[in-house]
């Protein structure tokens, strides 16, 4: 599948629309027009069906490597059908090892969801084209130049609450741009959320969505032991995040967790409660699109304190905790005396029950932490940390 610039589309919309309207053109006539627009516009990605390959694009070098793949920065070779410049970000994977390690499903979520965006879409990484061929798939990508949330947090070991609140309400729009489209995202987690070069966050790697309505369910008996409250949690923070003792000591740099981290494959730390409880083979609860609502909370805790919450030296550990996560869930004295009783609130708001968490942006707006929050001119303003 090749997917021709969204952006250039809808700018040939608006320019379409905009002559038509100074021209006076009647609805029928306007109508016919927008036709004849859409016609040539699937002719053009048909041609850029039968002509994308990775012919059309200069290697530049390799960004990233994983069990599947790589990830390359490339340039796209004049010439081309379209008289498309840039760089890009070339995403090829190998079709063997998808199919041995039951990843084609996930590959094609992925596309999926982010060819589902429509184009006015600022939060989501942007797919230009998808193809394949013997041996590989491609993704053609927007290329941020600016890495990765996680990369930003090793270099500054935790944030302010201010930086705090711009990358939190960034990502409020990001996850509920998914959620929007029908999925869930599942995956959210700071290698997952790319900055570009003025240090706005975009979210990437969908190939864990699930499209709302594909369930998995957990049964009653793991809710109990995850100690959620079926009447509904509490909201208060100090009631319901507590106060903890000092950090311990492996972890008062939360650059020494996180480079242990980086080594640790599939890394629990953001896995909502219940659906932890349904990969344990649970029946008869159904979790929902507030799972990424939670994983944007471990986000905000590792953002201030330098360290996830459920933090343990093995997977096994980290995931008893999260299920117990009302007994084990605390903030440490000395980070919780330097901020706001409206953000340790937000907090306790998304790292909550799934009755009673935030679940949507909607209800991050309306949260107290951003009463004097400039939500109309977020894409005018300059990052917090810079890249």
């Amino acid at each position: 599948i090749s997917l021709s610039s969204k952006a250039a589309r809808h700018q040939r919309k608006l320019e379409l629309e905009k002559k038509m309207n100074d021209a006076g053109l009647t609805n029928d006539e306007k109508k016919a027009r927008r036709k004849e627009l859409e016609k040539e516009e699937t002719r053009v990605q048909k041609e850029s069906r039968r002509n994308v390959t990775t012919a059309d694009f200069e290697s530049l070098t390799v960004i990233g490597r994983g069990a599947f793949g790589e990830v390359r920065l490339v340039r796209r070779k004049p010439g081309n059908a379209r008289g498309e410049t840039g760089v890009y970000a070339l995403k090829s994977m190998k079709k063997e090892m998808m199919v041995i390690k039951n990843q084609v499903g996930h590959v094609r979520a992925e596309r999926d969801a982010l060819a589902a965006a429509d184009d006015e879409n600022r939060w989501l990484t942007l797919l230009h084209y998808s193809f394949h061929d013997e041996q590989n798939l491609y993704m053609v990508m927007e290329f941020l130049p600016g890495g990765d949330l996680m990369s930003l947090l090793m270099k500054e070991d935790t944030f302010s609450e201010e930086a705090t609140r711009f990358f939190m309400a960034e990502a409020s729009h990001a996850i509920s741009c998914v959620h929007a489209l029908g999925y869930i995202h599942r995956d959210i987690k700071p290698d997952n959320m790319l900055l570009d070069a003025r240090g706005h966050l975009r979210l990437t790697d969908l190939g864990l969505c699930k499209k709302v309505g594909d369930v998995i369910s957990a049964n009653a008996h793991h809710l109990r032991d995850m100690s959620i409250d079926e009447e509904g949690a509490k909201t208060k923070a100090e009631e319901t995040i507590p106060t903890g003792g000092s950090a311990p000591e492996e972890l008062r740099t939360g650059k020494a967790r996180r480079e242990n981290a980086y080594s640790t494959v599939g890394t629990p730390d953001y896995i909502a409660p219940e659906v932890l409880a349904a990969q344990n083979g649970a029946s008869g609860y159904s979790y929902t699109s507030a799972v990424d609502w939670w994983s944007l909370g471990v986000i905000m805790y590792e953002c201030l304190v330098g360290y996830t919450p459920f933090y343990a030296d093995d997977p096994v550990t980290t995931c008893r905790k999260i299920l117990k996560w009302r007994q084990t869930l605390e903030i440490p004295a000395e980070v919780r005396s330097k901020l706001s009783n409206e953000c340790i609130d937000f907090l306790s708001c998304l790292l909550a029950g799934p009755e009673s968490r935030i679940g949507s942006r909607a209800d991050v707006v309306r949260h107290p932490w951003f009463d004097d929050f400039d939500w109309d001119n977020l894409d005018k303003m300059e990052g917090p940390l810079l890249p």
